[in-house]
């Protein structure tokens, strides 16, 4: 209940000093948001017993240096391709996701979808429908590119490929 009543202090005062107008009609719409927003707050924590901790750690530090490196080169890539330079070659391809942890499917997925040219489409128990621009992009995912620079912590099930 303290997390509450903390969320609702830093929301009226956030409210307060962005909205700059105090009239009674204006106070009374604020105090509806604010309360909507705690109500909201507190079924979703009521349903969501789940909790993931997130540690920052060397490895994950390494994983988003890695990524933000493929990005850039997806975006090269990806840009060379619009301009017509390279050819498009849209392709879908089903990936095994070697992952127990839902945390770790989920930001493969997402590290996958981050890196233009290729986006996650659908995500099931162990495999992971991906839509690229090109086959390369396909080939590329196919041999783990993706897979090995996850972060170390996550535990992986045995894959010839897999270098995590």
């Amino acid at each position: 209940m303290s997390h509450l009543f903390r969320l609702g202090v830093i929301l009226v005062v956030v409210w307060l000093l962005l909205s700059g107008i105090y009239e009674p009609l204006m106070l009374s719409f604020g105090a509806l948001s604010i309360f909507i927003a705690l109500w909201l707050t507190k079924r979703m924590l009521r349903i969501d017993k789940e909790q993931y901790t997130f540690f920052v750690t060397l490895s994950l530090v390494k994983f988003l240096s890695q990524l933000f490196y493929k990005i850039v080169v997806s975006n090269y890539d990806v840009t060379l391709r619009v301009l017509g330079i390279r050819p498009v070659e849209s392709t879908f391809i089903t990936i095994e996701v070697p992952f127990d942890n839902d945390v770790a499917k989920v930001l493969y997925a997402n590290a996958i979808t981050l890196t233009p040219g290729s986006a996650s489409i659908a995500l099931s128990e162990n495999t992971l429908l991906v839509h690229t621009i090109c086959e390369q992009g396909a080939h590329d995912l196919a041999q783990g590119d993706i897979l090995n620079i996850m972060p170390k912590q996550y535990r992986v099930k045995n894959i010839e490929n897999s270098k995590v």
